[in-house]
């Protein structure tokens, strides 16, 4: 009797000390399993739905009836004279106008730009705008290189002729006479002058 309350007593102490290690945690789990149901921040990212970024809206096309001076804009100097040649050539003069008024709000200073006043100047001429091929001709003359000077020294004679002008007319004509001797204009000018006659006024 003895005996067994002695045995009884060790186990129970034996519980007491080591039970712990005696039975798991968890029932059926291992630690290695216990880590495994650990939530882990290394898929985080593949978790996270990231919007995609909007496609930039597409740049409308322009309307077939906008005008085509904003494209015009985008030509060069050269390209936007040889459309105004193109367009004079081909008998659109409303359209050689407005590209040669262009190259010279666009380009004033390029060679185009400069040669576009003796384009504009015959523009206005031919519908009958005296003044502004007048003015167009005279900044040819101060602006211009010289040995293409005696077209806007005709030129010029020509406004001045629609205005009436004779006197001035004739003091063009003489100078073109005078300082471009081999131009082409010579002879238009000297049988213009003959025309006018010593009383260039009277006219």
């Amino acid at each position: 009797m003895a005996l067994a309350l002695l045995m009884a007593g060790i186990t129970t102490a034996a519980v007491k000390i080591f039970g712990f290690r005696l039975w798991p945690r968890s029932r059926g789990v291992s630690p290695s399993s216990e880590r495994a149901q650990r939530p882990s921040l290394l898929n985080d990212q593949r978790l996270v739905a990231v919007p995609l970024e909007p496609e930039p809206a597409l740049t409308a096309a322009p309307a077939p009836s906008e005008s085509r001076a904003g494209v015009r804009r985008n030509l060069s100097a050269s390209e936007m004279f040889a459309a105004a040649k193109a367009a004079r050539a081909r008998g659109d003069a409303a359209e050689a106008l407005r590209l040669s008024k262009q190259i010279e709000e666009f380009f004033p200073n390029s060679p185009e730009g400069i040669a576009s006043h003796v384009t504009l100047g015959m523009l206005y001429l031919a519908r009958d705008q005296a003044e502004q091929a007048l003015q167009e001709f005279a900044t040819f003359r101060i602006v211009g290189p010289p040995e293409l000077k005696a077209e806007a020294y005709f030129g010029q004679a020509q406004a001045l002729r629609k205005l009436a002008r004779y006197e001035d007319e004739r003091i063009v004509l003489e100078e073109l006479i005078k300082n471009y001797a081999r131009s082409a204009y010579v002879a238009a000018a000297r049988a213009r002058l003959a025309e006018l006659g010593p009383d260039a006024g009277s006219h």
